[in-house]
């Protein structure tokens, strides 16, 4: 009987340690975009804010549309969202690949925590007019 109970317990503690780790966040298409266009104002803030030096006019960000990449981090006081995102200007115009870290507390505050500009993309030479 002793004998059973640890063989159970060792192979739960197993089970645990060994498991793959599943976020059925980042997985559930659905799920990501809802979560992108909850988040779009505060995306839109920061890309706005890092491009505001460098071109004339604000690029958009749309949660929409394809490129963007989402990772959930679930803690039990707070979420961390990392987002990467490509911000387009005109004709949906890429100008560049941008991540950025957004903490959401359990109440449902957002702070943006960090932001990291990671490529630039060229313009066609129609657009060019645009950069600083």
């Amino acid at each position: 009987m002793i004998y059973s109970k640890w063989a159970y317990g060792t192979v739960f503690v197993c089970t645990l340690l060994f498991a793959p780790q599943v976020s059925a966040a980042t997985a559930d298409l659905p799920c990501q975009r809802a979560i992108l266009t909850l988040l779009a104002p505060e995306i839109q803030a920061q890309v706005g804010n890092y491009y505001k030096d460098k071109l004339t006019e604000t690029p958009t960000f749309a949660p929409f549309l394809g490129g963007n990449r989402l990772e959930i981090e679930s803690f039990s006081s707070h979420l961390d969202v990392v987002v990467t995102v490509i911000p387009y200007v005109g004709p949906h115009l890429s100008v560049g690949k941008d991540r950025m870290t957004f903490r959401i507390d359990n109440t449902g505050k957002v702070i943006a925590e960090s932001y990291a500009h990671i490529e630039d993309i060229n313009l066609p030479p129609n657009w060019k007019h645009i950069r600083k």
